[in-house]
């Protein structure tokens, strides 16, 4: 291990429990194997009432700050300026949706390193080419071949030394719900927002009914926007069930217990990832009722695809039950999908190796950054005032506002587009 430590200043959009920010925290804490020390900073109007990415820090031992949130593009620079000379931060890493306050703060004319993670399913237009690009699939990687800055596959990885069957609090955290050995445990870690989650959780716990299996349990970990809706469809189907078969949680800070609990995990993007690493025989979710459990011929789709699927079902949840019903009935099928689950984690996303591609980013971007690219990447300053200005003028769909618009949809997934049906 490296003696020569370098800092590295993390900047976050938010600090809520979301899965690329959780990524984050892990990826700074391990690139200090390789002589880098992160400060993570994020806006305080983004803390939750409960658990955040702070807690997650804590635990890893990476120093994080909330600061105020700033008026202004330029106030913003400021901020990332301050904390940046206050840690000598030599480098910045955007894990954000933008970079453009760290161009003009820290990293103006070049006298920092700037590197930009995005984790959603599709390229930002408005990031600055000469920068260093880090990306979560393939798919995008292939995309942005030849790109200025380069783009570097690191996929959201899974800490596999903590994520790791047994010894996590399996049993006290059955035992805190009152389930028993014979209890058929599905457990969902997710942010319930409206956007791209919901759906997929409205439809487990449909799913959960249509089963009408009295074995079968859903935990649901998480908030977010659609929590109290979807606790609403859920005590109506306790109901009509005449049992508690779906249990909210609330957020955790540590959902480690949930995911060792479960007998099938259910989920999508990093959430999916982490149940395999938990040894758990899992089904993904897609965005609008798709779901497909996580087994041959399908395994190398789906992890292409992130553990996620834009395919549209009519019937989500009927399509879910159907996977349940094989799966909570054959405890030798659980057993087998769940010790292939954990191997696939091994060799596919586990921390060290991602950390290790990481720190040669940073490497490359320490060495390549120059006032000249910081002069160079004004141009796309120009293409983003060029759309505000159009944006002022009532032409929302002018040239330069249709060149920089961004599907910017989620920080948990990524995907390769897929034709219709996909995956099924």
């Amino acid at each position: 291990m490296t003696t020569h430590r370098r800092q590295v200043l993390v900047q976050l959009d938010n600090l809520e429990l979301g899965g690329a920010q959780i990524n984050a925290v892990q990826l700074s804490a391990a690139v200090a194997e390789h002589g880098y020390e992160s400060l993570l900073v994020g806006p305080s109007d983004t803390l939750p009432t409960g658990p955040s990415v702070l807690d997650v820090s804590a635990d890893y031992k990476v120093p994080a700050r909330a600061y105020e949130r700033p008026p202004s593009l330029f106030a913003h620079a400021r901020v990332l300026s301050r904390f940046a000379r206050g840690c000598g931060a030599s480098l910045v890493h955007a894990f954000s949706t933008s970079e453009r306050a760290a161009y003009w703060g820290a990293g103006l004319l070049g006298r920092r390193a700037l590197v930009r993670t995005i984790y959603e399913m599709s390229f930002d237009p408005r990031t600055h080419p000469s920068i260093p690009l880090v990306i979560g699939t393939g798919y995008l990687r292939d995309e942005l071949a030849g790109r200025p800055g380069g783009a570097t596959l690191v996929s959201p990885p899974v800490d596999t030394a903590r994520d790791a069957p047994g010894g996590i609090g399996r049993a006290a955290f059955r035992r805190e719900l009152g389930l028993d050995a014979e209890t058929v445990v599905l457990v969902i870690v997710s942010r319930l927002s409206e956007e791209m989650k919901a759906r997929s959780v409205e439809d487990a716990i449909n799913a959960v009914e249509r089963l009408g299996d009295p074995r079968v349990r859903l935990v649901v970990v998480g908030t977010g926007d659609a929590a109290a809706r979807l606790r609403g469809v859920a005590e109506a189907v306790n109901t009509r069930l005449g049992r508690t078969a779906v249990i909210f949680t609330g957020p955790l800070a540590d959902p480690r217990p949930a995911y060792d609990a479960a007998d099938v995990v259910l989920g999508m993007g990093s959430s999916a990832a982490r149940g395999l690493a938990f040894g758990k025989p899992l089904v993904v979710l897609g965005e609008r009722g798709w779901s497909a459990v996580f087994r041959e011929p399908d395994v190398e789709a789906i992890f292409r695809n992130s553990f996620w699927s834009p395919a549209e079902v009519t019937d989500g949840a009927g399509l879910l039950a159907a996977h349940l019903r094989v799966l909570v009935g054959d405890t030798a099928e659980r057993d087998r999908l769940g010790t292939a689950a954990r191997a696939f984690a091994e060799a596919n996303f586990g921390l060290p190796a991602m950390a290790e591609r990481l720190a040669g980013v940073y490497d490359d971007a320490l060495r390549t950054t120059s006032s000249r690219l910081w002069m160079r990447d004004l141009r796309m300053e120009g293409r983003i005032l060029a759309a505000k200005l159009e944006r002022k003028a009532g032409l929302s769909r002018g040239p330069a506002s249709r060149a920089l618009a961004w599907n910017q949809r989620d920080t948990d997934v990524v995907r390769e587009p897929q034709p219709e049906g996909a995956l099924r």
